[in-house]
């Protein structure tokens, strides 16, 4: 295609994975490639290319289209800025060196067990971490910014070390995978930015979200989902019998939610 020819655009939101956005841009308008730091001005926000695809210039001439990952940055005054989250998985898991080849899910490392599976037995252990996050969100939340700008910050952040191994039992990796439905099996997930991928871990899409998690041998012992806000009992396929065989509940941290089966 030349350069002076449309490419067929699509601009996606990087928080919920929806596209938001689509035209025909000349391709002499777009630049060789896209990198972290590109920086795109739209309707006024300024935005950040997280993943372009296809990732290069030859690669999108040849195919007329081009699909652009991108995550809205905050224009607010810094000083003004606090967490954007209330609470925080206060460990992140062991990473191995990224290698560039792999198809992993990945994530932002604030993502790593927002929205995750727990063993019932532990309920008390989960109460207690989700009123320490309640009391953030009531006595630390406010409001930056005014109109479609506006973001909630807090100055305070919960950082969660508890449940550390929040499955115990006797849940694998193939009886996992025989209970939900996947439409797509990744190598594993990487934490964004190439910090690396996370050692002995899996993922998958599965409907709505993205399972992901860690492995000691074959036993499940981390089991997360993302995007938390689709994480819910009732839309991921196969979570309710997967929760009821091995007695778990599902736990939206920043939601302050905890779904049990009756």
């Amino acid at each position: 295609m030349p350069d002076d020819g449309l490419i067929d655009v699509t601009l996606v939101d990087a928080a919920d994975g929806r596209p938001f956005g689509r035209s025909g841009l000349p391709a002499g308008q777009l630049p060789e490639s896209f990198t972290p730091e590109t920086r795109l001005e739209l309707g006024g926000a300024v935005w950040e290319v997280v993943r372009a695809d296809p990732a290069d210039r030859p690669a999108f001439l040849a195919a007329g289209r081009l699909v652009l990952t991108l995550r809205r940055l905050l224009t607010a005054d810094p000083r003004q800025i606090g967490y954007t989250l209330p609470t925080l998985c206060a460990e992140l898991p062991p990473l191995t060196p990224p290698d560039g080849t792999a198809d992993d899910l990945e994530i932002h490392e604030d993502e790593w067990r927002q929205a995750e599976l727990v063993e019932r037995r532990r309920t008390a252990e989960v109460e207690a971490q989700l009123a320490a996050v309640t009391r953030v969100v009531r006595e630390h939340a406010r409001t930056v910014g005014e109109g479609a700008s506006a973001v909630r910050v807090f100055d305070e952040l919960h950082l969660r070390e508890t449940p550390a191994e929040p499955l115990t039992g006797t849940l694998t990796r193939q009886r996992l995978f025989q209970l939900l439905p996947a439409e797509h099996v990744y190598t594993g997930v990487a934490l964004r930015d190439g910090q690396g991928r996370v050692a002995d871990s899996f993922a998958a899409r599965v409907g709505p979200v993205a399972v992901y998690g860690r492995c000691a041998g074959d036993r499940v012992v981390t089991l997360g989902l993302t995007p938390a806000a689709r994480a819910t009992v009732e839309a991921v396929p196969g979570l309710a019998g997967l929760m009821r065989e091995f007695g778990l509940v599902l736990v939206d941290w920043c939601a302050v939610r905890c779904e049990e089966l009756p």
